[in-house]
């Protein structure tokens, strides 16, 4: 292909009068190539204007990864699928070439200039660059397949005689364009794709001049010994000069090694002031650049506590920048900076470690001091109102240790036991209190947070916390087995107790009645009936006032109901049974003949 397009078309055709005609991928799926499969499926069908079953693939966008797969058609012939012989796919390309460093970087881009390369000048005393610096080989970089065997270079758009795919330029190519061009046999000579000019400029390499750091170290605000405290501030210089326009990275080596970015604006977003003039010679040399930078440098925390470089840097080519001093230790001239104040929060936050049982926690405080709290009056743990000293015990909990932190310079942790740890501890107020000559400091633990999040991370619980959930599940386990006896009439509520309560009230109420009765004489009650839903309501019958001897027979109405239908009055309660009184003379036949008559 040239560009995107595909120069050559792929025909599948067929002598046979073939029906179904298609392009197929055989391992398209193994090698993950499934782009070309939408490409394939979307062939021209061309049988009309050829006069015989014709795919064509034409003007095909191409992917320089199709090269490798195996494709093939495939037709319908006499209801039988038949397949061509399969092919090969092999895609031919040659990407625009760019001229390249010798580490394969690109040039650097200028807003409003262009693409730059530099070569290293080494001046005169008159400020020219000499012929015998150090020479920069360029490389014509293109992708390609197969790859290029044939390259061409070009200074101010003529071509340079006998080069290959790399270029060494010195200074006599200072202020000239270079372009390369390559092929791999897609173009003719005349045609061969070419890359962006890059201008050639002159490289003075970055250099730290001076900087005030003894003079900032002999001043106040720092004390002896590069002493300085929290919440001062300091304005650190260095003066550099290279070309192309230098930038200064300002550095900071903590006490542990660690190498960072000091607090400071860095490279192009730096702050600077241009110097133009040569102050030993007072002549201006050409193409360097001279700046002064500045880093007002305000102490906030122990985290600045360190030495303090300046490195001043080039960008020859695009990828990392070119440094004196290095960006990985200073040089022969630094700032050092031993921070104090009085004791503050670290950067982390109070921990706790609980034990695989939750029994034991280990609460840690982290701070930071210069000079460290002194035991044992400067530093105590204080646990509602009680103080802890290093070592000292009060009810559950125990001040185990102060110790350094070898991480951040001028820090510590404390740390505080509790063993065992109560569901009273979480809400106890506790605190660390610090004091050294500076001030004093006191951190707050916020033990329920901390445990409650402890608890999250490990799924233990303190033991007040699983005693009062499984009383609460005790208690909804009986609640819901009284109410299921209840609902179902089980156990107690099966009426039982309150017939024999009521049937107890009728043994007792019937001495009531007159002694000269006999006992035989009254009806019995009926047994409860089978089905335990049914629960008779007995109530007693009103006195029967007392009758003489010449009265007659008294009679008594019941209301008959019959167990499985409906009473035969209006009442809504079960059979009412009537005792009946005996008058003195009455003889006991008669009366029971007489009930049985008005049944």
């Amino acid at each position: 292909m040239i560009g995107p397009i595909s120069q050559e078309q792929i025909y599948c055709v067929s002598d046979n009068a073939a029906t179904q005609l298609r392009f197929v991928c055989v391992d398209c799926q193994q090698k993950n190539v499934t782009d070309i499969l939408n490409v394939l499926n979307n062939a021209q069908d061309m049988s009309s204007s050829a006069g015989f079953p014709t795919l064509a693939l034409k003007n095909i966008p191409l992917n320089a990864n199709w090269t490798g797969v195996t494709i093939m058609c495939q037709a319908m012939l006499n209801g039988h699928m038949v397949d061509s012989t399969p092919a090969v796919v092999e895609v031919r390309y040659l990407r625009q070439p760019r001229v390249l460093d010798a580490n394969g970087q690109a040039a650097v881009q200028i807003a409003n200039q262009g693409n730059r390369f530099y070569v290293e000048c080494v001046r005169s005393s008159d400020g020219q660059c000499q012929q015998n610096g150090q020479r920069k080989t360029l490389r014509c970089g293109v992708e390609s397949h197969p790859p290029a065997t044939s390259f061409r270079w070009l200074k101010n758009g003529a071509p340079i005689a006998g080069a290959g795919a790399e270029l060494a330029v010195g200074p006599e190519s200072i202020g000239q364009s270079v372009q390369c061009s390559a092929n791999n046999g897609l173009y003719s000579d005349q045609d061969m794709p070419t890359s962006q000019a890059v201008q050639i400029d002159p490289y003075t390499s970055a250099r730290l001049l001076m900087d005030n750091f003894q003079k900032v170290q002999s001043e106040a605000p720092f004390l002896s010994g590069n002493r300085i405290e929290i919440n001062q501030q300091v304005r650190l210089g260095c003066q550099v000069e290279g070309n192309p326009r230098p930038v200064v990275f300002w550095r900071l080596r903590r006490t542990s090694g660690e190498v960072v970015n000091a607090d400071c604006a860095q490279g192009y977003e730096g702050q600077y002031e241009e110097v133009t003039t040569d102050q030993q010679t007072g002549m201006a040399i050409k193409n360097v650049v001279r700046l002064n930078a500045v880093c007002n440098l305000r102490v906030q925390n122990y985290s600045y506590t360190g030495s303090y470089w300046c490195s001043a840097c080039s960008y020859v080519s695009q990828g990392v920048p070119e440094c004196s001093p290095s960006l990985a230790s200073p040089g022969p001239s630094s700032l050092i900076m031993n921070v104090q104040g009085a004791p503050m929060e670290s950067d982390a936050s109070p921990t706790v470690v609980q034990d695989a049982l939750g029994r034991a926690a280990v609460v840690t405080v982290h701070y930071c001091a210069e000079p460290a709290p002194r035991p044992p009056r400067e530093i105590l743990f204080m646990v509602d109102s009680n103080e802890l000293q290093v070592g000292q015990t009060w009810e559950n909990f125990m001040f185990e240790a102060s110790l350094q932190n070898n991480t951040f310079p001028k820090c510590y942790y404390a740390r505080l036991r509790i063993d065992p740890v109560n569901g009273v501890d979480q809400g106890r107020s506790i605190s660390l209190k610090l004091q050294n000559q500076f001030g004093t400091m006191q951190i707050p633990v916020e033990l329920g947070q901390l445990m409650g999040n402890a608890g999250m991370s490990t799924g233990g619980l303190s033991g007040w916390w699983i005693a009062f959930i499984v009383l609460v599940l005790i208690a909804l386990i009986a609640g819901v087995v009284v109410f299921l006896c209840f609902v179902r009439r089980m156990c107690c509520f099966d009426g039982r107790a309150n017939w024999t309560s009521q049937k107890q009230q009728k043994d007792t109420s019937s001495t009531k009645y007159s002694s000269n009765l006999a006992p035989q004489h009254f009806s019995s009650e009926p047994a409860a009936p089978p089905r335990q839903t049914y629960l008779p309501n007995y109530q007693q019958a009103p006195p029967v006032p007392e009758k003489r001897a010449h009265e007659g027979l008294n009679y008594a109405e019941l209301d008959l109901t019959d167990r499985n239908g409906p009473p035969t009055t209006d009442a809504f309660s079960p059979t009412e049974y009537v005792r009946l009184q005996q008058a003195p003379h009455a003889a006991l036949g008669s009366h029971t003949s007489s009930i049985n008559s008005i049944v």
